[in-house]
């Protein structure tokens, strides 16, 4: 096992997450709202057109996958990757909040799709794989890894903070409306470019750990895809990634509608992505040492508990803020450990298929965490503008039935999604079989 990495290194590598989440969060916390209030966008239509280009995301994040194992340059598999993308992805997330006011609805829509299709299932998935896949590529150390993925969230506690308490102050200060929009996707996409830059050229990546995995392009995509779906442990993180995500993308974005509807101020959007971010951020400096005693699969285990009885609190107390806020609390002190946790687990299922099959595919592998992050915040946000669609919402008058809709979607459905983690890490016995294999292969 390698020496450990300096501390630098590692924040370097999260600068990365930090700036993408300029991108992402921004993305799934504000597109939305964005397109239905300010654009004035149909709000079943664009539901279903971002799903609809998550399906698509799916399949260029394993394409994308299998071209990174495919890369053999003097910056490695992924950190091209990383750095081309970078640019498309600034200029697409800018216009994507541009819209032009004089077009219809159906252009409009047209419009949003196009410039969405081209932010998430082309450009993101090329950087957010890349950046991804480099968990597994600059180091084999696996206590480095969770680290790195502590480090990494912790950075993105703070974006998150940022984004949720900033964006629409900014958007006030910027001229309000279309200008301010833009004015703030020009700020985030600039500091997005700046950080992915830094961990480009921060980071170096190493040879796999084990030496006996085969040239990813000596195996076809078809089966590398069977490899990946004959592996019960890529299932189950890519299963955790969905959820995940789907609550991420359910509650960002209902949040801004909770907040705006709610409690009666869109600015107190801020408190509540506060109140999620600084226990998360809290939880992750913990997280090494919680995985070192324990493992991943009962810490996991143990933060998906802490993660259902916050979202129950929220559940019983939804009608009193300080509740409410209190069972952010508590969900989010679950959340901190569980988003570094998967990421590791990614590289662990890249391990573990590297000593099963001798062959390296951690681009493809690191695909499920992409898939999952895309599709997972698809849905979340979908299932928001579903619901409000259902009950008539035309971003203007708002009715007793969109009120409970926007309940139903910010307290009640995370309570199932966690239910669905602890299931996954129920069975996610990963860190014994690797190291029984290891044993075997001596």
């Amino acid at each position: 096992m390698e020496s450990k990495m300096k501390f630098g290194k590692k924040f370097a590598f999260g600068l990365g997450d930090f700036g993408g989440n300029f991108c992402f969060s921004f993305i799934s916390s504000f597109a939305l709202i964005y397109f239905t209030d300010i654009a004035g966008a149909n709000v079943l239509a664009i539901s279903t057109l971002l799903l609809i280009s998550k399906a698509l995301d799916g399949i260029t994040d394993l394409i994308t996958g299998h071209l990174i194992d495919k890369t053999h340059s003097k910056m490695g598999k992924a950190r091209p990757w990383l750095f081309w993308s970078a640019f498309p992805l600034t200029i697409a997330m800018i216009l994507l909040f541009s819209v032009p006011a004089d077009l219809g609805q159906t252009a409009k829509s047209a419009y949003i799709f196009i410039f969405y299709v081209l932010v998430c299932a082309f450009f993101y998935t090329a950087n957010n794989i890349s950046y991804n896949a480099l968990t597994a590529l600059i180091t084999n150390n696996e206590e480095d890894r969770v680290s790195m993925g502590s480090i990494r969230f912790m950075l993105t506690a703070v974006a998150g903070i940022i984004i949720g308490t900033l964006t629409t102050v900014l958007v006030q200060v910027f001229g309000t409306g279309q200008k301010g929009w833009t004015a703030v996707a020009v700020l985030y996409a600039v500091i997005f470019l700046i950080c992915t830059m830094i961990t480009v050229f921060s980071v170096k990546e190493v040879n796999n750990s084990s030496g006996e995995g085969q040239r990813k392009d000596e195996v076809r995509w078809v089966q590398s895809v069977k490899i990946l779906l004959t592996n019960r442990y890529f299932i189950l993180v890519f299963i955790i990634f969905l959820v995940m995500y789907i609550f991420t993308g359910l509650i960002g974005t209902a949040g801004t509608y909770y907040a705006k509807y709610i409690l009666g101020n869109e600015n107190m959007y801020g408190l509540l992505s506060i109140a999620m971010m600084i226990p998360m951020f809290l939880s992750l400096l913990f997280t090494p040492a919680l995985t070192k005693k324990f493992g991943m699969q009962r810490t996991g285990i143990g933060a998906g508990a802490l993660f259902i009885i916050g979202s129950l609190v929220g559940v019983i107390g939804g009608s009193s803020l300080p509740i409410l806020l209190s069972g952010i609390v508590i969900r989010s002190f679950g959340m901190g450990p569980i988003s570094a946790i998967i990421v590791t687990l990614s590289a662990s299922v890249s391990d573990n298929i590297i000593l099963k099959k001798k062959v390296n595919i951690e681009g493809m592998t690191f695909s499920c965490s992409s898939v999952g992050i895309k599709i997972g915040s698809g849905v979340g946000t979908a299932l928001v503008g579903w619901l409000l669609a259902a009950v008539g919402y035309n971003g203007k008058d708002i009715t007793d039935g969109a009120l409970t809709m926007i309940q139903i979607s910010y307290i009640f459905i995370p309570v199932i999604l966690g239910i669905l983690v602890i299931v996954c890490f129920l069975f996610m016995n990963i860190e014994e079989e690797n190291k029984r294999l290891r044993g075997e292969s001596k």
